[in-house]
């Protein structure tokens, strides 16, 4: 019977490709089914769009943001932080949008 792994603690790995344009992949693991988010935000720490508002499973994910707002709109090319929060635990990361 084939067992498909389960990651020991929460990861939150750099997105690919980074930089990017125009969009680029998140991956993350849980090692326990909860509730995540995964958020992107500016540099001054204002909420750009959340990518991942839910429960899941444990394991290994992964979403892709495609450089827009919460509305929808094109953001400008810069500096941005994504972050995963779950079950206690928050981990960042930085990425550049290039146009």
């Amino acid at each position: 019977m084939d067992m498909l792994a389960v990651p020991e603690e929460y990861n939150l790995t750099q997105n690919y490709p980074n930089p990017f344009n125009p969009s680029t992949t998140i991956s993350f693991s849980i090692p326990s089914e909860g509730f995540v988010q995964v958020n992107v935000y500016d540099i001054t720490g204002r909420l750009i769009t959340g990518l991942v508002n839910g429960n899941l499973s444990a394991g290994y994910h992964d979403v892709i943001w495609d450089g827009t707002d919460m509305f929808g709109s094109n953001v400008s090319a810069g500096l941005y932080i994504y972050s995963l929060q779950a079950e206690g635990v928050s981990l960042t990361r930085k990425m550049v949008l290039m146009k």
